[in-house]
């Protein structure tokens, strides 16, 4: 599995280019899940508008998956954050969309580290 990944990276990895060591910073997250929010993602009929769309959710799931994994390997120590069970990813937009629109100083961050950011805020975990 590790080396089909290494793989795929391999071959796009011309196609793509990271600024600032990220591939994403947290406002163009933030403009493509805005998008969403404000009903012009699921249903609408322009391709780009769709793409932009699905990278919003994909990319917040994936962190949240990421960082299950991580625990769940012993990689991390805990969570950083506590999620409610049946939160579902449009829930999971709008606390990013929040987070992001209220922390202006973390437009030029990796959309990582908001994301990140905004699930430990939005669901700490009581301890």
């Amino acid at each position: 599995m590790m080396r089909l990944l290494l793989i795929l990276l391999l071959l796009t990895s011309n196609q793509v280019i990271a600024l600032d060591g990220y591939f994403e910073n947290s406002y163009g997250l933030y403009l493509k899940c805005q998008k969403t929010l404000d009903g012009e993602g699921e249903t609408s009929v322009d391709p780009q508008t769709l793409y932009h769309t699905g990278l919003c959710g994909g990319y917040i799931s994936a962190i949240h998956d990421s960082v299950k994994d991580l625990v769940f390997h012993g990689l991390i120590a805990k969570d950083p954050y506590c999620m409610p069970s049946g939160i579902n990813r449009g829930q999971l937009v709008r606390v990013v969309v929040s987070y992001v629109k209220d922390n202006p100083e973390s437009f030029t961050q990796s959309a990582s580290s908001s994301v990140l950011s905004a699930y430990s805020e939005s669901f700490p975990c009581n301890e």
